[in-house]
């Protein structure tokens, strides 16, 4: 926890305000998709998607047991000369430390890998069609493809990764490490976090940055829940880059996913947007995610459960700078956080959970986490213990914390435990 926060005290029951988050929670995913606030809104983004669409060589539409669409397209049709790039050597590393016996874990299972789901044919892989019929339309498309949902980042935290802003619609439990490093990997919960508005959202990611250039380059994934962005009320793999420090998202310059061009899909089972099946139990059964970064031949791979699922190309980092002096080259911070956007949508501070929405203090069991977490210290994949301890922050203690264990000693290597339940 951060030096100095008050101290936070929790319940020994199941969970923190549980009538008030299983309620809410039930109810809040019972509602209809909003109703139509802006037309002009509605038109733009709509037109904006359904142009994305007809881009696509679409094979076959299937849907998974989730009711997502998943149109499957050839895979060298990402690249006007079909070249698409070859992923590091060997399957993602996805081996299990020595058995942690009072920490057992079980692998989440992503949802086209159950018995009985459609895939597309051979050669294709899947993108996520966008739930355009459940989305709210309260922002400007510019807006919405933003991270930061439209809202000014004042300056950089110590962490490298944007502070709070002043107004506080960005809430943290964070850690980050500034060192010149090519990769990073590490393995987290699996909570269904509630959220408070359509418009929040609750995650936990893995990030790295550069800022030679005097602004952020990023590259981040993680766990995420947004029914505003995905048009449901449960958490998805999300993958995100912007290469002008946040200020632009759109084609080649920033965004989530697919909702802008930049990524390259690899994998015919996982693709940003995926869901996993089961969530971790609050005080029972535990599911997990893996996921890592790797700088290789020019792109910046992206590995979850032992699979290469696709990448984002070093040149998307470049423009006219020299290679040296940017992501396309190396990263000069990583990151492991938890992050709730609070928004302005409803009156207050929020009582979005992050995590599991018990604070990082509860600990096993109770709250969120991050284990094993590494930074890759040489092009040729060397690993190192990731060490955010200098940058353990927690600006809104009374609402989420962080307890950070780097090197620990143990089997979990670095970890850390992250969440709360906002204002409740």
């Amino acid at each position: 926890m951060q030096t100095g926060a008050k101290k936070i005290e929790f319940p020994a029951g199941p969970f923190k305000n549980d009538e008030r988050h299983e309620n809410v929670k039930l109810e809040k995913r019972g509602k209809p998709a909003r109703v139509f606030q802006h037309e002009a809104n509605y038109r733009e983004m709509r037109e904006y998607f359904e142009n994305r669409l007809k881009r696509l060589r679409i094979v076959k539409t299937t849907s998974t047991p989730r009711g997502q669409l998943i149109d499957w397209v050839p895979i060298e049709s990402q690249h006007p000369k079909g070249e698409i790039a070859s992923p590091p050597p060997g399957p993602a590393p996805l081996a299990e430390m020595r058995r942690e016996l009072e920490r057992h874990e079980v692998w989440a299972r992503p949802e086209l890998e159950h018995d009985g789901v459609e895939r597309g044919p051979r050669g294709t892989v899947p993108i996520l069609r966008k739930k355009l019929e459940a989305l709210g339309y309260t922002r400007s498309l510019k807006k919405y493809l933003s991270k930061t949902r439209g809202h000014r980042i004042a300056r950089l935290g110590r962490t490298g990764f944007p502070a709070p802003e002043e107004d506080g619609t960005h809430r943290y439990g964070s850690s980050g490490q500034s060192i010149i490093c090519f990769g990073g990997e590490g393995q987290l919960s699996c909570f269904d976090p509630y959220t408070e508005s359509s418009d929040d959202f609750s995650l936990i990611q893995i990030g790295l940055s550069n800022s030679d250039l005097g602004f952020l380059q990023t590259v981040e994934a993680g766990w995420q829940e947004c029914q505003d962005i995905t048009g449901d009320w449960v958490p998805h793999l999300f993958v995100y880059y912007t290469t002008n420090g946040y200020s632009d998202d759109g084609d080649n310059k920033g965004g989530y996913n697919t909702d802008v061009d930049g990524w390259v899909q690899y994998d015919n089972v996982i693709f940003p947007g995926s869901t996993f099946t089961p969530y971790s139990v609050r005080g029972g059964d535990q599911f997990k995610m893996t996921i890592k970064y790797q700088l290789w031949q020019n792109n910046w791979w992206f590995a979850c459960q032992g699979r290469w699922i696709g990448y984002y190309p070093a040149s998307l980092f470049m423009g006219n700078q020299s290679v040296f002096s940017t992501l396309g080259d190396h990263a000069d911070h990583i990151g492991f956080w938890g992050e709730v956007f609070d928004s302005d949508d409803v009156a207050g501070r929020t009582s979005t959970d992050m995590g599991s929405g018990y604070f990082g203090e509860a600990g096993w069991q109770w709250a969120g986490y991050m284990h094993n977490l590494s930074a890759q210290t040489h092009r040729d994949g060397t690993m190192a213990n990731y060490d955010g301890s200098a940058e353990l922050s927690s600006p809104d203690p009374d609402m989420y914390d962080i307890a950070g264990h780097f090197n620990s000693g143990s089997s979990w290597g670095s970890y850390m435990f992250v969440g709360g339940p906002g204002a409740g």
